[in-house]
């Protein structure tokens, strides 16, 4: 199944907000180790195969977030 570079972007993003606001997921202040890690690891392979896809940078979330605020400017 394929998924395009910018749903995978958004997952990327999502999971931070979880790691960044645990408390807007009912997580308290701070999210369990076991999760951030789990979570952390996950955000890594998402950024590696956004990388892998793109082949022409070597940052693509960084590419992707740069497109979206030029469009919002």
């Amino acid at each position: 199944m394929a998924t395009s570079k910018s749903g995978l972007a958004n997952v990327y993003l999502e999971l931070g907000r979880i790691l960044d606001q645990p408390q807007s997921f009912g997580l308290g202040e701070r999210a369990p180790d076991a999760l951030v890690q789990v979570l952390t690891r996950l955000r890594q392979c998402l950024k590696d195969e956004m990388t892998n896809e793109n082949g022409t940078s070597g940052d693509y979330l960084a590419d992707e977030l740069s497109q979206d605020a030029d469009k919002c400017a």
